[in-house]
């Protein structure tokens, strides 16, 4: 348990009020998930008791040595293996449970223009999960959705900043099928729980880095992996959201214990960065043989999006400057950013040690 605890207090960030007290059994579904694995750690570092889920290609066992190892307390720690898709393992799992953090999401590498099965997963595994949290008694809730759930939207003026008010719009305005469908899963949840009486909260994270504890490479990851493999040979005008995932962990957790964080949207962006100067801060970092990027015009960028798997989920992004409101966290949770400086070095430092292990093997 002492390990746990150095874990999660290194991970803490600056400010932040966890002061109220905090849920003795809570479920966290995606807990195999760059996100989840953190939330778990913390969650148990406080003393909770944690069912954590396991999804589609995960095997428990691995999941479950991989969190031991990061210091979470086995005697705390349940690891379930459970689909979105799949029915009766749900009631289950929120039997006895106090609250639920909602992280699980489809999530494929490299993203098709249209999935129609990927956006039902979401919006119904969404809706599956919140109707087994309220019939099993649990009343609080925080959901993992995405700032792609407020970027995309017609008729904004120009200049507008985004803000948590802000709402994408499918089939309004040009998005992935990956944004369509965590906007449309974020509407299910405040739906689902408008019925069933159930106090939310959603967490909206930018472009997530910082180091993992489970073997888990999100998409955002892989983006800044294949730039240290040497990948990002071109460099689009794309304004990246960044945040550090013990912030949004920590963010979650500390959410979860406050009533001021009830019916509220918040994002997590600790700052925005465009993708060629990401590119420039890694390679002043250590890894000044990396290509330096060429520029290129937004239209061709737009073409070649489906052959560079870093560009998959960002396409409708290229050229489009969306600055994005970043003050609620700290105004209701104290929250203060950890510098972009410092995830990108420690992002850095995880990556390559995962290399370097893959090529030893």
């Amino acid at each position: 348990m002492r390990t746990a605890r150095r874990i999660a207090a290194s991970s803490r960030p600056a400010g932040i009020e966890t002061g109220e007290p905090w849920p003795r059994r809570v479920v966290v579904t995606g807990a195999g998930g760059h996100l989840g694995g953190w939330i778990v750690a913390i969650l148990a570092s406080g003393g909770v008791a944690v069912t954590a889920t396991a999804g589609p290609g995960e095997d428990p066992a691995v999941l479950r040595a991989e969190l031991l190892a990061s210091g979470v307390d086995p005697a705390l720690l349940r690891i379930v293996a459970c689909d979105l898709s799949d029915h009766p393992c749900w009631a289950e799992i929120m039997a006895g449970q106090d609250a639920l953090i909602h992280a699980a999401a489809p999530m494929p590498h490299v993203l098709p223009e249209a999935a129609p099965s990927l956006v039902a997963c979401a919006r119904d595994g969404s809706r599956r999960v919140v109707e087994a949290a309220a019939a099993a008694g649990i009343r609080r809730i925080v959901i993992t959705s995405s700032i792609m759930a407020a970027l995309y939207a017609s008729g904004r003026p120009e200049g507008h900043v985004v803000s948590e008010a802000d709402w994408s719009e499918p089939g309004a305005a040009p998005m992935t099928v990956y944004a369509e469908a965590k906007t449309i899963a974020e509407r299910t949840v405040w739906e689902a729980a408008a019925e069933a009486g159930l106090e939310v909260t959603a967490v909206n994270p930018g472009v997530i880095f910082g180091p993992g504890l489970t073997s888990s490479i999100s998409p955002s990851l892989n983006l800044f992996r294949e730039i240290l493999n040497g990948r990002a040979i071109v460099a689009p005008r794309i304004l990246l959201p960044l945040v550090d995932v013990r912030d949004v962990a920590w963010l979650h957790v500390a959410a979860l214990v406050s009533d001021a964080a009830i019916g509220e949207r918040i994002f997590a962006v600790a700052d925005q960065i465009w993708l060629a100067d990401l590119v420039g801060r890694i390679r002043a970092d250590g890894f000044e043989h990396l290509p330096v990027p060429r520029p290129i015009d937004d239209e061709r960028a737009r073409k070649l999006a489906d052959s560079f798997t870093i560009l998959s989920y960002l396409r409708h992004d290229i050229g489009d400057a969306r600055w994005i409101a970043r003050g609620k966290a700290e105004a209701l949770l104290s929250l203060r950013w950890r510098p972009v400086e410092e995830t990108i070095a420690e992002t850095i430092r995880f990556l390559s040690a995962k290399n370097r292990a893959r090529d030893a093997a």
